[in-house]
């Protein structure tokens, strides 16, 4: 083994980013080339060091409701508040509920009754 394959085999120590440019660039080709996709490639630069890794959250994002679909208990928001205002919100349609709640309720009222007459 002669020349750079040398220098990466003597120096390159997993995690080890004190190594220079002309040793890093050819190792980010080669797990780019590699990779399934665009987060592989991500989680493998993270484990070689290359990269600074990414902040790791256990929380969910919130979405800010003015109340939740008393049957599938989705996030809501009344119908006159415009979507942009309330992100990942359903419209509370009727009985606190959203309308394909509110939809199936009805349409399965309609069926018990209907059945009776």
């Amino acid at each position: 083994m002669s020349g750079p394959e040398r220098y990466i085999a003597e120096s390159a120590i997993f995690g080890d980013t004190n190594l220079v440019d002309w040793t890093i660039t050819p190792a980010m080709r080669t797990v780019a080339a590699r990779a399934k996709d665009a987060e592989d490639a991500r989680r493998l630069l993270e484990m070689l060091g290359l990269i600074e890794p990414r902040q790791q959250t256990n929380s969910t994002a919130t979405v800010a409701c003015q109340g939740h679909c008393a049957k599938c208990n989705k996030p809501g928001r009344k119908p006159n508040q415009p979507l942009e205002k309330w992100p990942g919100t359903v419209i509370l349609k009727g009985r606190g509920m959203c309308q394909q709640c509110y939809h199936g309720v009805l349409a399965a009222e309609r069926q018990a009754r209907d059945a009776v007459a």
